[in-house]
């Protein structure tokens, strides 16, 4: 009898095991198959286009199965490109609140929730999302990025530079030329008020933060101009002109100015010719017929713009021309002829917009620092082609 019960103590404890085994086996095929019933009602229901219910079945999923958190990322930025914030809040929100997501997972909902309340316009529970995630190493950049968006558009410029050491540390080229228009847009304040040493101080930093900001050596330049120290002021100009070639015809004929008061006018053409010849600006090139016109006589200022134009041909170069057949034309005829194609050529131009967007393609004929568009800062140049520069 003892040897048998020795004999059938094996068999039990197979049985047992094999018993156990099978039951952990059926748990887990339930709860697939639970999950499998949550996520098909809720598919359903999205089809359905009862996105609600469908966020609520897929949202209960979730405590069921930690592999589905990338599912449910993907549809919280498939409402968010759909402009269904409400339900893109409502999943990244209950992702912030699992305590057993993984601090990976956590971070990103948190990140998403920020994008989410930007989208809809919260701006200050964006801000205080980005804020937190400051000092984490995977988001600190892109949390900087929005941050100074949004207070650009608040125009909340001191709440900007006030991120200015984390800036920095980034080295990022975009989000420092960024802060250095946040100094600009404040030094523009400060010169309406003309405070000159402040504007000084605020666009010192401005160019030590991006030292390629034409903005802040085109407001130094309004500065030096207003105080009648017009070398300064020039030094500036030719800095915008290396910084900024595209924007550089905006600048000409206050360059112009502030040779003319230095009584260095001679200075300045052989500077414009150098302009032209590099960049082939129609702006330049007028400027510079102007010169050769006053100088040399109308003749040899027409054999330079004409053969000018046949190398590259722009609207505004031949109104120029034009203007300038009409003074050495003497037969009325052809002066009422001329003006005519003068006429029609201005008011072809006065519908075309001067200045382009860079980054988006927005057209304007105002200029604007930061584009009302894609609202990147110093974007807008004037248009270069037949039409343009």
């Amino acid at each position: 009898m003892l040897t048998l019960l020795f004999l059938l103590l094996p068999v039990a404890m197979g049985y047992g095991w094999f018993m156990g085994r099978n039951s952990i086996k059926q748990n887990h095929q339930t709860a697939k198959e639970t999950l499998s019933i949550k996520y098909s009602t809720g598919l359903n229901y999205l089809l359905s286009n009862q996105q609600d219910k469908a966020i609520d079945y897929l949202l209960e999923a979730l405590k069921l199965e930690d592999d589905t958190v990338e599912a449910h990322f993907a549809m919280a930025n498939l409402f968010r490109r759909r402009g269904e914030l409400d339900r893109a809040l409502k999943v990244h929100e209950y992702l912030v609140r699992q305590k057993h997501l993984s601090n990976k997972d956590k971070e990103q909902a948190a990140f998403e929730l920020g994008k989410d309340f930007l989208s809809a316009g919260l701006y200050d529970r964006a801000e205080a999302m980005f804020i937190k995630l400051l000092k984490n190493k995977n988001y600190c950049l892109k949390s900087l990025t929005y941050l100074m968006q949004i207070y650009q558009s608040t125009k909340d410029w001191h709440q900007g530079i006030a991120l200015k050491k984390d800036i920095v540390k980034t080295r990022d080229k975009k989000i420092m030329h960024s802060l250095a228009n946040f100094y600009c847009e404040l030094a523009t304040q400060a010169l309406a008020d003309d405070q000159f040493i402040e504007v000084i101080e605020l666009l010192e930093n401005a160019l030590q933060q991006d030292q390629n900001s034409c903005r802040a050596n085109w407001l130094l330049a309004q500065v030096y101009e207003n105080h009648q120290q017009y070398n300064e002021a020039c030094l500036c100009y030719q800095d915008i002109y290396q910084q900024d070639k595209d924007f550089f015809p905006d600048v000409i004929e206050r360059m112009y100015s502030c040779y003319r008061e230095l009584e260095a006018e001679e200075e300045f053409y052989i500077f414009i010719r150098k302009v032209y010849d590099e960049t082939g600006s129609t702006s330049a090139l007028i400027k510079y017929v102007s010169y050769l016109e006053d100088s040399y006589g109308n003749n040899r200022a027409k054999e330079f713009i004409l053969f000018a134009l046949k190398r590259r041909p722009t609207i505004h170069g031949f109104k120029h021309l034009v203007k300038m057949q009409m003074l050495s034309t003497e037969q009325q005829s052809n002066i009422e002829n001329l003006d005519v194609i003068k006429e029609l050529v201005s008011a072809y131009l006065n519908v075309k917009q001067r200045y382009s967007c860079r980054t988006c393609g927005f057209n304007s004929s105002t200029h604007y620092w930061s584009c009302p568009s894609c609202h990147g800062w110093e974007q807008l140049k004037p248009v270069r082609g037949l039409e343009g520069e």
